[in-house]
């Protein structure tokens, strides 16, 4: 189902909306839709680091709600030095200690 919203933008934004109207020979409706839908991609993926980190969620369950593969989220995870998995180099000496 698609809305219509209505939203009021300074004219330096609307300068630029116009720029890219032009670059991709489009009008401003769809302009606006591909940069809102760009922008909601990147705030699930920021959100979704974020609660990796915290170890709030899974790598799995970070990579399902940003639509995206779980390698690409790992590739994005440790890009930005996220450790997801929560294995310290303590818990490696208990597991060695164990299988002694």
């Amino acid at each position: 189902m698609e809305a219509t919203i209505s939203l009021r933008v300074e004219k330096p934004v609307l300068a630029e909306i116009s720029k890219i109207e032009k670059k991709w020979q489009t009008d401003r409706s769809e302009v606006i839709r591909r940069l809102l839908d760009s922008a909601i991609k990147e705030w699930n993926i920021k959100n979704a680091l974020e609660q990796l980190s915290e170890q709030r969620i899974s790598i799995g369950k970070a990579a399902e709600e940003c639509g995206i593969y779980v390698w690409e989220m790992m590739e994005l995870a440790r890009g930005k030095n996220i450790d997801w998995a929560g294995y310290t180099k303590e818990d490696l000496e208990k597991d060695i200690k164990v299988i002694q």
